[in-house]
């Protein structure tokens, strides 16, 4: 515990509190624009900022990512502070002068003008960065991010080029505070068109929080039954409701992605369970394969599937590489898009590569496959000896972060595929 003075009152909390957790368990109301609880602090804002001052000397920070720390007093509406506020509020509104949010808040702190040059009246973004974060935190997949500097910067996708990553899941826009993001329809039904060839996945899908579910309101989720029954439940977009992301973090082994809560078979297949399918898809040592792939076959749905039958055959110039079943059942469900695109199974092996869905014959074949310490021991090892066997007389082959983020290790696998497919299928 630390004690630190707010406003006068002494008070002792928790050593990992934030000055505006605090402030807001005491009822002192602090503006803020880029924050949100279930997200990292940001502080891009600044609206936020609160005078601290110890041992004489003051400054101010952001409330929302400064440590509770002892002995410091804190002033969360001294002039200086509310100066601060009112001057980042004028900067605002110059650049988003119609965004009623900011209206709002100019009205709250006093402003009625400013000196600044005004940009584009149709402007919304405020650049918070809600977005962005929500997007990589809860929803895992990066689709968008910052670009441009200065006056030019602005939130969007890679190149201005409609992302790959994207789910559609709506949380972007969502979580914006001022309604600068805005769902096109076309655009939803384009993203969720490729999972099972059928134009019915389910955003809930696409995120990752089920299994399988079709859509019958035409990707209208305001006229969905599950979708107001989140909404009555949570008072929330589902994906701060469930936050599947932030609650099931990937662990880097030797460089490669691995997630403790699948299930693995020794053939580098991981499955997820449901109530009534299993997803099955290549691990991330496994997905390398498809570096240099120029096809992928997988059963059509309904096909039975036998355990340690064919369940994907990836072709590379001319030679095959076959991915083999650990469980057996009936496929429910193919992934079109790694179909039409094998590339997506290295790029997002456990998310949008997915392979199929498969409704188990046995389910508890499931609890015999690979999980949690003895898949990560068993990862582990797979992981060492293919780095140490293939990569060893490898030059300038740095294995620090994602594995596949390495450019030149993704030429020398390249060049070293039937190697590999030996490897790690042991064909």
């Amino acid at each position: 515990m630390v004690t630190l003075t707010i406003n006068g009152k002494k008070v002792k909390v928790k050593e990992n509190a934030t000055l505006l957790e605090v402030c807001r368990k005491m009822s002192i109301s602090i503006p803020t624009l880029c924050y949100h609880p279930d997200l990292s602090p940001h502080g891009s804002c600044r609206l936020c900022s609160v005078e601290i001052s110890k041992e004489g000397r003051s400054r101010m920070v952001t409330a929302c990512n400064y440590p509770a720390q002892d002995g410091i007093k804190v002033e969360t509406h001294s002039k200086r502070v509310l100066q601060t506020r009112r001057v980042l509020v004028e900067l605002l509104l110059a650049r988003c002068p119609n965004a009623p949010l900011l209206q709002k808040l100019a009205e709250e702190v006093g402003v009625k003008s400013h000196p600044f040059s005004t940009m584009a009246s149709d402007n919304d973004c405020i650049l918070c960065g809600l977005c962005i974060r929500t997007c990589r935190e809860l929803v895992g997949a990066n689709a968008i991010g910052f670009s441009m500097r200065g006056t030019q910067r602005k939130v969007g996708t890679p190149f201005e080029v409609a992302s790959e990553r994207c789910v559609a899941c709506g949380a972007c826009e969502y979580i914006c505070p001022t309604g600068a993001i805005k769902m096109e329809m076309d655009r939803i039904r384009k993203v969720r068109n490729s999972d099972t060839g059928t134009l019915r996945c389910c955003r809930y899908m696409r995120m990752g929080l089920i299994n399988f579910m079709v859509c019958s309101n035409g990707f209208e989720c305001w006229r969905c039954e599950i979708d107001q029954m989140m909404e009555d439940r949570f008072g929330t977009h589902p994906i701060f409701a469930l936050k599947p992301a932030k609650e099931k973090e990937p662990l880097s082994v030797n460089g490669f992605t691995f997630y403790p809560e699948l299930f693995y078979s020794e053939g580098h297949v991981w499955g997820k369970a449901s109530d009534q399918w299993v997803r099955l898809g290549l691990d991330e040592m496994a997905s390398l394969l498809t570096l240099k792939a120029d096809g992928l076959h997988l059963p059509a749905v309904g096909t039975g599937l036998k355990k340690k039958e064919v369940l994907a055959e990836i072709s590379a110039s001319g030679k095959k590489a076959k991915i083999l079943s650990p469980l057996s059942g009936v496929v429910s469900a193919v992934n079109r898009e790694v179909v039409e695109n094998p590339s997506l199974v290295w790029r997002d092996p456990y998310r949008r590569g997915w392979l199929i869905l498969l409704t188990p014959d046995h389910p508890e074949e499931i609890s015999k496959l690979l999980s949690g310490f003895k898949a990560k021991d068993w990862y582990s090892k797979q992981t060492s000896n293919l780095l140490d066997h293939i990569l060893k007389r490898a030059s300038n082959s740095s294995l620090n972060g994602d594995i596949l983020e390495n450019a030149n290790l993704r030429e020398i696998l390249r060049g070293k595929w039937e190697k590999l497919v030996k490897f790690v299928l042991g064909e």
